[in-house]
């Protein structure tokens, strides 16, 4: 990374409003066409899921300008 770059990912960091986490890659894929922007991947936590991942996402912009999917689920 180039010190722009390294700034550009420090200002998107700034501005995000909420994190989120879920477990559903589904979700995930949704939230980040809708602009979220991806903190973290992680194992589940949960013994019975050594398949899932948990998804941190953080909220880029107020909730009121995110899609209705994405404002009517978190």
């Amino acid at each position: 990374m180039n010190n722009s770059e390294i700034t550009r990912s420090a200002d998107i960091l700034l501005q995000v409003t909420k994190i989120v986490e879920t477990e559903c890659a589904q979700d995930a894929s949704k939230l980040l066409v809708d602009g979220f922007v991806l903190l973290g991947v992680g194992n589940s936590v949960f013994e019975d899921s050594e398949y899932r991942f948990v998804y941190t996402l953080g909220f880029p912009k107020p909730i009121e300008e995110l899609s209705k999917w994405a404002s009517a689920n978190f």
